[in-house]
């Protein structure tokens, strides 16, 4: 028995050792690059051309070609840059608004105010369209590939001596399945309407703003009630060109390139500024620069983004910088590159002395022709490393509105 109870003693043992070996292995044997059980989602990328095949000597064969060639694979990343395949990550999608039920709201800035659904165009296109209808506003033209609908001349039954007509314009939004909807309103008398001045040129803003309202406010209930995410035209799909904002190489530089006038633009960087880990401290429009921190942050808890930790700290940053703006911008560093940037924003000066200001970055917002170009920069206005400024723009564009 007690022989007995000694072999059982030394089984167990014989099993725990081979399962704390296998265990200290760690899972990179059964699930690692080389394991049992290895990923083989990258095997493609080693695959190659197999060999014709070859017939015996007597046997005449019919000449063969390729049906199906594979062409050589030139992989860009959404900025336009060159990829390895084996090391690139895909970077996360952009949001495209609530996954319930479509949003409809006002938004307005300054004297301007536009409607935003996160629907597409394919959906909101044939909405406006029954609304009018809904509505008795004949339709003089439309344009489907611009997104833009010309109503004919009516009259409010509380102004018999005027003539009204309104143009609608859809877009794009700022993020993929959204849109925007602006309206522009023109009047004229009906004196001048009978008297053949019909083909007006239309204004730069609405001849009566409250006109506007009232439209944009009526269409925005249709639309909510109406539009779901359901029901799509195949004609709406090209209505509005390209989204608001995107990626672009520019002046060999990763860049964040909005398409809004700079005063929206503006608007909508700075308040991305203060999301997803960054924090302004100081921000100039008038200069077109934002002085702000940013501490690795991760909406889905520890994992996503944590590479971005390994150039910051992941201390929570202060409630103050450690240098002003002013103070920043007057100890710029020498080079080409900061002063190619830097060298027509007031107040900049350039040193070969530093400010220490590890966590600190600049943003630097200016006008390229009709866009807006966003560029990232250190605390001494030096180019940052393209991966880690393309994954500052990334978060940057994720909370643009």
């Amino acid at each position: 028995m007690m022989f007995n109870s000694m072999c059982r003693t030394s089984l167990i043992f014989k099993i725990f050792l081979l399962v704390s070996l296998v265990w200290l292995t760690g899972c990179s044997a059964f699930f690692g690059k080389h394991g049992v059980f290895r990923s083989r989602g990258n095997d493609y990328l080693a695959a190659s051309a197999i060999e014709p095949l070859q017939l015996p000597a007597e046997i005449e064969s019919v000449p063969t070609q390729q049906m199906y060639r594979i062409p050589s694979v030139h992989s860009l990343d959404e900025f336009g840059d060159p990829v390895n395949l084996r090391e690139y990550k895909v970077p996360r999608p952009l949001p495209m608004g609530d996954k319930g039920d479509v949003g409809v709201k006002i938004q307005k800035l300054s004297g301007s105010r536009w409607i935003y659904l996160n629907a597409s165009t394919a959906q909101v296109w044939p909405r406006t369209q029954y609304f009018l209808s809904q509505f008795d506003l004949a339709v003089a033209a439309s344009n489907a590939s611009a997104g833009l609908i010309e109503t004919d001349w009516l009259q409010f039954k509380d102004d018999t001596e005027t003539g009204v007509r309104f143009q609608i314009k859809l877009s794009k939004g700022m993020h993929p399945e959204t849109t925007e909807i602006h309206v522009l309103q023109m009047q004229r008398s009906q004196a001048s309407l009978r008297a053949g001045e019909v083909n007006v040129a239309w204004p730069q803003a609405s001849d009566d703003p409250k006109r506007e309202a009232w439209l944009l406010e009526e269409l925005a209930n249709t639309l909510a009630e109406t539009v779901d995410n359901n029901a799509a035209s195949l004609l709406g799909q090209n209505v509005g060109g390209d989204l608001k904002a995107g990626f672009v190489r520019f002046e060999d530089e990763p860049t964040l390139q909005i398409r809004l006038t700079q005063e929206r633009a503006w608007a909508t960087v700075a308040h991305s500024a203060n999301k997803e880990g960054f924090k302004t401290w100081e921000a100039d429009a008038k200069r077109g620069v934002i002085y702000l921190g940013y501490a690795p942050y991760d909406e889905d808890g520890p994992g996503f983004f944590s590479s971005l930790s390994f150039w910051s700290s992941d201390e929570e940053l202060p409630e103050q910088a450690a240098h002003s703006m002013q103070e920043v911008l007057s100890n710029l560093s020498a080079n080409a590159t900061v002063k190619s940037r830097f060298s027509e924003i007031e107040g900049a000066a350039f040193s070969d002395s530093k400010l220490e200001d590890p966590q600190s970055y600049l943003l630097v917002l200016y006008r390229h022709q009709s866009e807006t170009m966003v560029n990232i920069r250190n605390a001494h206005g030096e180019r940052l490393p393209d991966d880690i400024a393309k994954d500052f723009l990334r978060l940057l564009r994720k909370n643009l509105i």
